[in-house]
């Protein structure tokens, strides 16, 4: 008996364990399947719009030459003035000058800072641009220089210059902002990077230009590529470089941004003269300074497998291509050989990120002459392109796409608006006068414009304007 009872308590406990345990879980079903009462509160925001920022473009501003005594050897002096062309649709343009190195008292060495202020609630940006030109000719320096004015950045490549005998480069450091700049330079050549301690640390003063000799960081370089990276205020950089043999000046150029490393860069609008007087002067031992190269640099740790192609433009006789390796953390220069006089599209194309640009030479009766041409970024469907004075000017679009492009281009100072046709993965080129031209239907497509002459060339890329500030939502503490 005194068995039985006990194994009935065992059971009545263990039923009393199973009726909890039900209970529990209908109690926690009923939890999960029944509605709560909704006591969420939603947090209080406020959807902001910036106010827009002024749109700002920096032209370099004169060409400069070094002082010759050897006590003030890094004294930059100005050689001539530029002309300055600065336009926009939907704003009034605003222009004034930054103030010039430090180490020169000269007011007309500045650069020049033109400005438009967005409309309050506008969705889209002003179109804005502007552009210099300036045909120097002093006994040391002579040459056509062309660039655009462009918008500060806080990351630049630079992918122009040379320091060897008879070549002068200079960083030319332009902060249109409030605050002080501290910038930094990454020196590539074709020997790898260049550790130099003045390259880090460069104050570059509020609303002022400072200018750099490359040779002071990177002497005897034949292939330079410079990143300018900054902290505090953006800038606007660019290079200028002059050539000289003896005692004749050789040509001048002012070499703006070119694309940041990407494994595709699209170099529209490369111009080619006198190719039968450059080839005639070339030695056996290989192509001189003046034979057309692109310049490459690989700024990874893997060596780049490239395919270059040159794609004569409407009018121009076919291109061609060429392959070859460069080597990670290094510069390269491929020549551009068995090409015709004329425009060209150069695609760069490359197992890994690469920096591109091109240099060409052209020799006239009396003068002789280089200029840079940097990649180019996407166009926007609309783009607003200013046509300096100088020389014969020219609009290039490139289409690296699959079908055929037509852009219209209407001058703003009235007129007939004209049509350019761009066939599929091509390029073309229309002549215009200069003033400033609206460009619609570009979205997708590259530029540049170039100015020719009798032993003169100069290009530079046309860029599409910054993002504005979007709405942002904001939630208080």
């Amino acid at each position: 008996m005194a068995d039985r009872r006990g194994l009935a308590r065992i059971g009545f406990r263990t039923a009393g364990a199973v009726v909890g345990v039900a209970v529990a879980v209908v109690a926690v079903a009923g939890a999960t399947l029944l509605p709560l009462p909704d006591f969420a509160i939603g947090a209080p925001s406020q959807t902001v719009t910036p106010v827009p920022a002024d749109q700002q473009r920096v032209c370099p501003g004169p060409l400069l030459e070094l002082a010759a005594d050897a006590g003030a050897a890094t004294r930059p002096s100005a050689v001539g003035e530029p002309s300055f062309s600065t336009d926009s649709i939907g704003a009034d343009v605003r222009s004034r000058s930054l103030k010039p190195d430090a180490d020169t008292t000269s007011p007309d060495e500045a650069p020049l800072l033109a400005s438009v202020t967005t409309p309050q609630g506008a969705t889209t940006s002003p179109l804005f641009a502007g552009a210099q030109s300036q045909n120097a000719t002093a006994p040391d320096l002579a040459g056509l220089a062309a660039a655009s004015c462009a918008e500060p950045s806080a990351d630049t490549w630079l992918a122009a210059g040379s320091t060897s005998l008879g070549q002068t480069s200079l960083v030319l450091l332009s902060n249109p902002s409030e605050v002080d700049a501290t910038v930094d330079l990454s020196i590539y050549t074709e020997t790898g990077p260049v550790s130099a301690p003045g390259a880090a640390s460069i104050l570059v003063p509020a609303g002022s230009q400072k200018v750099v000799p490359l040779a002071g960081l990177a002497p005897s370089a034949a292939a330079p590529v410079v990143r300018v990276r900054t902290s505090g205020g953006e800038v606007v950089a660019s290079l200028q470089q002059s050539y000289e043999v003896g005692i004749q000046p050789r040509g001048a150029e002012l070499a703006g941004a070119t694309g940041a490393p990407a494994r595709q860069q699209v170099i529209p609008g490369v111009t080619l003269g006198s190719m039968a007087a450059i080839e005639a002067a070339q030695s056996a031992e290989g192509v001189g300074v003046d034979y057309p190269v692109v310049r490459l640099l690989v700024p990874g740790d893997t060596d780049a497998q490239v395919t270059i192609g040159a794609v004569g433009e409407a009018g121009t006789a076919a291109g061609d291509s060429y392959a070859t390796t460069v080597k990670a953390g290094t510069v390269a220069e491929v020549p551009l050989q068995r090409l015709k006089d004329g425009s060209y599209t150069v695609t760069v194309n490359s197992s890994v990120p690469v920096v591109a640009a091109v240099r060409t030479s052209v020799i006239g009766a009396k003068l002789r002459d280089f200029a840079w041409f940097s990649s180019a970024q996407d166009l926007q469907k609309d783009a607003l392109a200013v046509m300096p004075t100088g020389g014969v000017a020219a609009l290039h679009v490139a289409n690296a796409g699959d079908s055929d492009r037509t852009v219209s281009i209407e001058p703003l100072s009235g007129g007939s608006t004209l049509t350019l046709a761009v066939p599929a993965e091509g390029g073309s080129h229309i002549r215009l006068p200069a003033g400033s031209y609206r460009i619609t239907g570009a979205d997708g497509l590259r530029g540049s414009v170039s100015l020719t002459g009798d032993g003169m060339t100069s290009s530079f890329a046309l860029a599409p304007p910054g993002p504005l500030a979007a709405p942002i939502t904001v939630y208080p503490n």
